[in-house]
């Protein structure tokens, strides 16, 4: 099981305000072979498959529109990464995408399954459930965002193995404030999975061409000079890659 075994139903708690993390075991139970099963392969290229069960308690049906709204994202990271190819490779493809009927945000598992729960597409309950919704206005601007910073696990993940580079430690390195909600303290000794949290978001953010850049201390766009950093991090990636 990798580093960054992904679980956005295990809360990072962050002071008051829990936000999902990747790091821990599996979220959705794994469906039987027996179940019914749909796959949509129109985004296998890139690294990733869609996957729809019927009669399971967990998981449910993507609609055609969600796929929509998500594969904009991989197309968006494609276009970051130099194409559908390279994104596979990255993201060790393909990456299984379901869909949780749980009031979860997302999560990962061992890198091979994506998860999109309930509270994904939809901002009044993750609200509810306390949820960052990092100033999204729709169900499907958040969805976006919760899979985007899925996606970018994937990625730094990919780097990792090939080239022994952990880009999440840059990030911390170079960009990383430290901060937490609980305290406006800079942690000298942050622990780096928070750092990697904060790090695949901003990716996300960037890809999808959001216009603020977004930090553990609040839901908030940061500052120029901060975002000018993030943005160079991104780039710093992206020519990695």
């Amino acid at each position: 099981m990798d580093r960054h075994v992904a679980i956005w139903t295990t809360i990072l708690l962050l002071g008051l305000v829990p936000v999902a993390r990747s790091a821990g075991g599996p979220v959705a139970a794994q469906p039987a072979a027996a179940e019914a099963v749909q796959r949509d392969r129109r985004y296998e290229a890139y690294g990733f498959v869609f996957e729809s069960y019927e009669g399971h308690d967990c998981l449910g049906w993507f609609t055609e529109h969600e796929i929509e709204v998500l594969g904009a994202v991989i197309e968006a990271y494609a276009d970051l990464a130099g194409g559908p190819d390279r994104l596979s490779a990255l993201v060790d493809g393909p990456v299984s995408v379901r869909r949780d009927r749980h009031t979860v945000v997302s999560y990962t598992q061992a890198g091979r399954v994506i998860g999109l729960g309930r509270g994904a597409f939809d901002v009044a309950q993750t609200t509810e459930s306390n949820f960052y919704t990092w100033g999204a206005e729709s169900g499907d601007e958040l969805a976006q965002i919760v899979f985007g910073h899925e996606v970018g696990h994937r990625w730094i993940e990919g780097l990792r193995r090939r080239d022994g580079i952990d880009w999440a430690e840059r990030y911390g390195q170079n960009v990383w404030r430290g901060e937490r909600v609980s305290s406006r303290d800079t942690w000298a000794d942050a622990d780096a999975v928070d750092c990697e949290e904060e790090a695949v978001t901003n990716l996300a953010l960037f890809v999808l061409g959001k216009g603020y850049r977004w930090t553990f201390l609040r839901d908030a766009p940061a500052s120029e000079q901060r975002q000018v950093r993030i943005d160079g991090w991104v780039y710093d990636l992206a020519a990695a890659s």
